[in-house]
């Protein structure tokens, strides 16, 4: 279900936000937390896009298991900043393979070694 729908029945909804984890770390403990998250059944979770040095390959899987495995409406996010097109049509394709139908779409961060 799309979160807009959600948010105009007008209803109170409650939400979570699971971050990928960061490179080199387990992939394991961030599942358990989003099965755990989903068990208390709220109204969507927010993947977030490898921020504080996590990756955004693990955007789309975390928020792939939500849905499609947990049965809760996950919202992937896609930072643009420092993507090229490519990138960003290859994570649209993965995001539209995996069903998901909600996207935060970000400007995202300036990274500092740059000079926007």
């Amino acid at each position: 279900m799309k979160i807009s729908e959600k948010l105009n029945k007008g209803n109170v909804t409650i939400s979570f936000e699971l971050f990928p984890p960061k490179k080199g770390m387990p992939f394991e403990p961030v599942m358990q937390a989003a099965k755990e998250i989903s068990e208390l059944n709220p109204d969507f979770v927010s993947v977030t896009y490898g921020a504080g040095g996590g990756t955004s390959d693990n955007t789309v899987k975390i928020a792939s298991a939500i849905q499609n495995e947990f049965g809760v409406t996950a919202i992937a996010h896609l930072t643009c900043v420092s993507s090229t097109k490519e990138h960003v049509e290859n994570m649209l394709k993965s995001i539209k393979e995996n069903n998901i139908q909600n996207i935060l779409a970000l400007r995202g961060d300036i990274p500092s070694d740059t000079n926007f």
